[in-house]
């Protein structure tokens, strides 16, 4: 029951918002959407409109001609029916928390990562999507939830505009764990984080001038204190952590936080992390490696979901083919829902967004079929099958290879 129940909400998405029949055309706006969306996934390098057309009329048996393919693909009307139904997959389908009690042990309510993605686009399309280090490139800014993978949130602009400008409302971010890189750095934000209750993490940009007010633990003289963070020599290669409390006076206001360095040895020199986070300073860089797991999202929706093949110069197009890919990775997580209580603990912390992915893929058939048509039947085969691959979707090298999850579980177990 359950898991009826949770693939008849996914369907919900789609078919509360995009209308079932249509009797100008063949193929219905529901159908045509549904197999935009799942058609063409796969690990393939023939990702063309002209190939997402011949799969389509596969799929759905009927005959759908080049001009008419093109005319749906470019119209606005299906741009604003992927928005719509993207943001009924954020709000309707809840994800399975997969280690509630890191958050706890925290003494946070959640753990999120914000980045963003560039996908390069054709030179032809510079004029509405204008690129920074290639010509037109469109970029994807997200928030991810590290602890279940779900996505909160995710806005679509050129690549040439600043990160900073997509960055979530703060008043989501109270009580909760933002990690994020260097694309977004500003100490008025991180001021205006802690101002709300919330907490950040981020490494310290080169050349930012912080001053040190405690020496918390490490080998640092005293005598630095007052001291510009970034100035302090430090003589000798040191593997040990260095924590001191900084201060550092910015238009909002005083920003007083943590700043704790660790020793890279392949660069010969520590890396810096600045928190407000009250967590044991060894905890900080594992905390921070958590950003990696978005990363690995924006591989998988590159990689097996083929975001990164946006063939066409125009606008609603190539708008639509992003925002296709993102819906299937959204809908990816169904797999997830329907999986994770069927596995253990460590399992659990070693599922891999990439594998999830291709799994999404390998059973795109059986998601048409059942998003189009629903019934009963359709409901078991995919069921069926996400069971089937269940095994499927962690490392299996989860004892020997451990992930960030895994790591930052295994370190606060030691806690009290």
């Amino acid at each position: 029951m359950a898991k009826n129940n949770i693939l008849k909400q996914l369907r919900q998405c789609f078919t509360e918002i995009i209308t079932e029949k249509d009797g100008r055309a063949g193929i219905s706006p529901l159908e045509f959407i549904i197999n935009l969306v799942f058609s063409y996934l796969g690990d393939t390098k023939n990702s063309s409109l002209e190939n997402i057309r011949r799969q389509m009329k596969n799929q759905v048996g009927l005959n759908i001609s080049r001009s008419a393919f093109w005319e749906r693909l470019s119209r606005n009307r299906l741009k604003q029916f992927l928005k719509l139904s993207i943001a009924q997959l954020l709000k309707k389908l809840t994800t399975t928390v997969i280690c509630d009690e890191l958050a706890k042990k925290l003494k946070v309510v959640g753990i999120f990562i914000v980045d963003s993605c560039i996908f390069t686009l054709w030179d032809g399309a510079k004029c509405d999507f204008p690129g920074v280090s290639t010509t037109a490139g469109i970029k994807w800014h997200t928030c991810l939830d590290a602890l279940s993978g779900k996505t909160q949130s995710f806005e679509l602009s050129s690549s040439s505009t600043h990160d900073r400008n997509f960055f979530p409302d703060l008043e989501t971010l109270r009580s909760k764990l933002v990690i994020m890189d260097l694309g977004y750095w500003d100490f008025n934000l991180l001021h205006a984080i802690k101002e709300v209750g919330g907490f950040f993490l981020s490494r310290i940009k080169s050349g930012a001038v912080i001053y040190i007010t405690e020496i918390v633990q490490g080998r640092i003289s005293q005598k630095y204190i007052g001291a510009s963070l970034l100035s302090v020599p430090i003589q000798r290669k040191r593997s040990d952590i260095i924590e001191v409390m900084i201060e550092k006076v910015c238009a909002s206001g005083t920003l007083n936080c943590r700043a704790i360095g660790f020793w890279n040895p392949c660069e010969k020199c520590y890396h810096w992390y600045l928190t407000n986070l009250e967590a044991p300073a060894h905890l900080i860089y594992p905390l921070y490696r958590l950003r990696w797991q978005i990363e690995l999202v924006f591989k998988a929706v590159k990689q097996s979901l083929n975001a990164n093949r946006l063939t066409s110069n125009n606008s609603n197009i190539i708008e639509s083919l992003l925002l296709a890919s993102i819906a299937a990775h959204l809908a990816s997580h169904t797999i997830l829902n329907l999986a994770i209580p069927h596995l253990t603990k460590m399992k659990q912390l070693a599922i891999s967004v990439q594998r999830t992915a291709k799994i999404a893929a390998l059973l795109a058939s059986d998601f048409i079929n059942f998003l189009v048509h629903g019934g009963k039947k359709n409901i078991e085969i995919l069921a069926n099958k996400i069971a089937l691959f269940a095994d499927e979707i962690f490392d299996p090298n989860y004892r020997h290879r451990e992930s960030s999850l895994a790591r930052i579980h295994r370190l606060l177990e030691t806690l009290i």
